[in-house]
């Protein structure tokens, strides 16, 4: 089944927003850039959105739901094998690095994009925070471990690895979500 030419019109902004906002930044862009990149009318903007902060927004929200998933993985890890916890838990980094990866503009724009961008890092970090204060509960993370600090560092950690390694390709989704999960699950010391 074919996309309605309106689903087609509104995925150009979306599309030309994302990449207009990720090079120039919100604020270096105007709606009259966004037609233009998209190939439309001023017109058609404002059938689809009633300003360039509403397509920010959507772009946010949609970004959001994609990277619920995600986010949520820590609730389902239960008393399983060490080994277990550790497959599921670098599926999921393989998963968020494909997910970051296949989204750069986006993910330029939610970790650069002021007040918004850090709103949606911080309702992630409280939510793997929350999963890991579960997970403790439950006997599988170290009782000592300041979960919210440790949320930060690995959404930091996550952040960084995206721009140095994933956004220039160095580096495959699944090289970097084993990396990163070998590091959270061995450490670094050599315990001879």
């Amino acid at each position: 089944m074919s996309k309605r030419k309106g689903e087609i019109s509104k995925e150009k902004l979306l599309t030309s927003a994302e990449y207009l906002f990720a090079v120039h930044g919100y604020h270096g862009t105007t709606v009259s850039q966004i037609v233009s990149q998209a190939g439309l009318t001023q017109a058609s903007f404002y059938l689809y959105f009633k300003s360039k902060a509403d397509i920010l927004d959507e772009i946010f929200l949609n970004f959001e739901k994609q990277l619920a998933h995600f986010v949520e993985t820590g609730q389902q890890v239960s008393q399983e094998s060490f080994s277990e916890v550790e497959k599921q838990l670098i599926q999921t980094y393989i998963g968020l690095f494909q997910l970051l990866g296949a989204n750069k503009n986006v993910t330029k724009i939610v970790f650069n994009e002021g007040a918004q961008g850090e709103k949606l890092r911080r309702k992630i970090v409280n939510q793997i925070q929350a999963n890991m204060n579960q997970n403790q509960s439950l006997g599988i993370l170290k009782p000592e471990i300041n979960t919210e600090v440790f949320a930060e560092l690995l959404v930091a950690s996550i952040e960084r690895i995206v721009f140095r390694y994933g956004m220039d390709e160095d580096y495959s989704p699944e090289h970097l979500g084993h990396s990163l999960g070998g590091i959270l699950f061995h450490g670094v010391l050599n315990k001879n």
